[in-house]
């Protein structure tokens, strides 16, 4: 149900409240009125409203912190912010927000601002179920892949092998990604003196992006710009593949260095958020090549870029995203070849 039925008003000026309290009245819907954040608050956690019309500048709480917090509790309320600073305002423009009302403002202005209100709740509510079809989607497919490999080990094949060629048939270009990482991935680290696990490293380079087999076709050809949440999906793709790997025999220890394989040496990354040495050091080689070599091929969206300016990048992303030693010794092994 997206229709906007009911509205809560957050002001603390009480002849305010009661005007819009009037207007949300002649248009039909159910109103009610907060003095606070606070109080408005503990009222969504009684009962849900549609369209929340909050004063920014209010005692305690104020409005800009309230929005955040109802767009982290209830996602589908739509949020439309007041205020006579229009600074205030602007500096929000990047929120989840439906609508900004200057005041003061005239009914007109209001209708409009719930107008907007519920064209949001609309395209958010169906942003949301899109979102929970596609995890579903990415759900059985991940199923699928791993079914295929525990058939075909059944039937003698190796898996390592079995699941290259499931990539090379699915998502070529990802495939030959992979085998390109493991060769750099395991140059790196007989460059650092890292020769033990070589085989473990490899594997994991390898299917560090094996999740994208699951991706669903509607994201992969998508030929405009992903949303956030189809960015949120799509990042999934490490989980997934790290699970994929998990339900194997004999490539499940590769699966914890895949779902270390995004992260950040400050914590910025995915999915875990971990950071320094947290990070086991093959995923963070794995890390580098996998930048340099995505990078330096071409891409639907972009050119390649050329080798000197890809190490500019990794330098610049350093030691933010990269290991300082891993670059290190990623530069050495450029300068042999």
């Amino acid at each position: 149900m997206t229709a906007l039925s009911s509205v809560l008003i957050v002001d603390d000026e009480p002849a305010v409240r009661d005007l819009m309290a009037r207007w949300v009245s002649a248009l039909g819907l159910r109103s009610h009125t907060a003095a606070n954040a606070d109080e408005a608050l503990a009222t969504m956690r009684r009962r849900h409203y549609d369209l929340a019309v909050i004063d920014v500048m209010m005692p305690g709480r104020d409005g800009i912190w309230l929005a955040a917090e109802l767009q982290r509790e209830h996602p589908q309320t739509a949020v439309v912010l007041a205020s006579a600073y229009s600074a205030l305002l602007g500096d929000d423009a990047q929120r989840p927000v439906a609508d900004f009302l200057i005041k003061p403002f005239q009914r007109d202005r209001f209708v409009l601002a719930v107008d907007r209100g519920r064209q949001w709740r609309k395209q958010t509510i169906e942003e949301m179920h899109w979102h929970a079809m596609l995890s579903l989607e990415l759900r059985d497919r991940a199923a699928a892949v791993s079914a295929t490999i525990d058939e075909r080990a059944l039937h003698g094949e190796d898996e390592a092998a079995a699941l290259h060629a499931l990539a090379r048939s699915r998502i070529a270009e990802t495939a030959a990604h992979g085998e390109r990482v493991a060769r750099y991935a395991e140059s790196v680290a007989c460059q650092m003196g890292i020769y033990e696990d070589l085989d473990l490293l490899a594997i994991a380079a390898q299917f560090h992006d094996i999740g994208k087999i699951a991706i669903p076709d509607a994201l992969v050809t998508k030929p405009s710009p992903l949303t956030q949440g189809e960015i949120a999906i799509m990042r999934r793709h490490v989980d997934i593949g790290a699970e994929i790997l998990e339900t194997t025999a004999t490539l499940a220890g590769a699966a914890p260095l895949v779902l270390a394989s995004h992260e950040w040496l400050n914590g910025g990354g995915y999915p875990r958020q971990l950071a320094g040495d947290a990070i086991p050091i093959a995923s963070r080689i794995i890390a580098v090549a996998d930048a340099y070599d995505a990078m330096t091929q071409d891409r639907a969206y972009r050119t390649c870029f050329n080798s000197a300016d890809a190490v500019a990048e990794l330098l610049r992303c350093t030691p933010g995203q990269f290991d300082p030693k891993v670059v290190a010794a990623f530069l050495a092994v450029l300068g042999q070849h």
